[in-house]
């Protein structure tokens, strides 16, 4: 995630910190110095940064089951909304998906459970003063972990009770259908939060109004969000690459310059290049890696100075989900497509889009016709050459708008 800061690893997962997060704490700092001076800013940081610990922790609690089910785990990343564990891929096996799901309360309540005989079971209105010393620290850190462990039983999306209902369904119902359902009631949820709040009377009592609205429109989103998510995987579920590369394109040679390259970027459409040497592949350059190489080093530096060797190579008949999750998700632009040796095509996420744009527009067009679209037969990679720079002059050669 972009603007996050890795702060360690734990298991193998990279904690990251979103920046958002620490504008999130000076803001907190700042409102109880407002009221209490330096004391009262240093608890209210501790107390928020505590909280989010245990929100750490539920998300870990997530990500070990996972890891445990064969599911890998990218990162964990903290933002002002709570902690995101990002799964390379989403479990489809309903009794996978409750275990993993019910591991994060199960944290919340474990915690709870710890400081119960400790503190006792403090009123809803604590968590509404200001922290003065250890034993209310321990009392808000008592009554968060309990509001986090019902709050996520909410059956609906992005909360872990939405996935669990979800996987309930399907253990009855097609994966699909059991997401349609769940985030309809996830979303008749968030509504129910918006008018609550409008109204005055918050549907969760230590809720205050505002922040009532701010966490139906949230669910609403995240519902909407998953459900689109989900019917993007099942359209590409059964897609091989060879079905949506594109497979004509054109090459940058490796003395061609960067120069080259970005007059290529609006001349074909491409931001991705392979780089070969006859019929063999070096590498893959791109239009913002070619754009910071103008910038610093000029613009006659050739491609092959900047270009990306260490790229994904994927086959054409593997799924294009697998793709998706495995390289699109994880920042790469594009990804060359190599049969035997030979390069027949590129994959990038316009690619994809454009796919699910045209079902999605048959589907309308025509709601009878079913399955895919047929495959077009295979065909050898058809690629545009690249004509020869001009001369060398005394000026730079224009790159124009990328």
């Amino acid at each position: 995630m972009r603007w996050s800061i890795p702060i360690g690893r734990v298991f193998g997962i990279t904690v990251r910190l979103h920046v958002t997060f620490l504008m999130l704490l000076a803001w907190v700092g700042f409102e109880a110095f407002s009221f209490g001076g330096a004391s009262a800013a240093k608890w209210e940081v501790l107390q928020v940064s505590l909280v989010f610990g245990c929100i750490v922790l539920h998300e870990l609690g997530h990500s070990v089951v996972a890891q445990q089910l064969g599911v890998e785990v990218k990162s964990i990343t903290l933002l002002p909304i709570g902690g995101v564990a990002a799964l390379r891929s989403i479990p489809e096996n309903p009794w996978h998906e409750i275990a993993i799901t019910l591991a994060g309360p199960m944290v919340n309540a474990v915690i709870a459970a710890v400081l119960f005989p400790i503190v006792g079971l403090p009123a809803p209105g604590a968590m509404h003063h200001l922290v003065t010393n250890w034993g209310e620290l321990a009392r808000i850190l008592m009554l968060a972990n309990l509001l986090l462990f019902l709050f996520n039983f909410i059956p609906a999306f992005p909360m872990d009770g939405g996935r669990l209902l979800r996987a309930v369904l399907a253990l009855m119902l097609p994966y699909q259908r059991a997401t349609t359902i769940a985030v309809f009631v996830g979303q008749g949820i968030a509504i129910l939060f918006v008018t609550t709040g409008l109204y005055g009377h918050p549907l969760v009592p230590v809720m205050s109004p505002f922040f009532s609205i701010l966490i139906g429109v949230f669910i609403f989103i995240g519902a909407e969000g998953e459900e689109k998510m989900v019917r993007m995987r099942g359209l590409l579920r059964d897609i091989d690459v060879e079905d949506v590369m594109a497979r004509e394109f054109a090459m940058l040679a490796p003395h061609d310059t960067v120069a080259r390259g970005l007059e290529m970027v609006y001349q074909t459409g491409q931001d991705s290049f392979p780089v070969m040497d006859g019929d063999r592949l070096l590498g893959m350059v791109s239009r913002p890696e070619m754009l910071d190489a103008v910038n610093r080093q000029g613009a006659h530096l050739p491609v092959e100075a900047v270009m990306d060797t260490d790229m994904p190579v994927v086959a054409p008949l593997e799924k294009v989900s697998q793709v998706q999750d495995e390289v699109f998700n994880e920042g790469w632009d594009s990804a060359p497509v190599m049969q035997d040796g030979r390069l027949v095509g590129l994959l990038s996420p316009e690619n994809i889009s454009r796919y699910l744009l045209v079902q999605s527009g048959l589907k309308k067009a025509r709601p009878r016709a079913a399955g895919r679209m047929p495959t077009p037969p295979p065909v050898i990679a058809t690629v545009r050459p690249i004509a020869p720079p001009p001369p060398p002059a005394e000026s730079v050669p224009p790159t124009g708008p990328a």
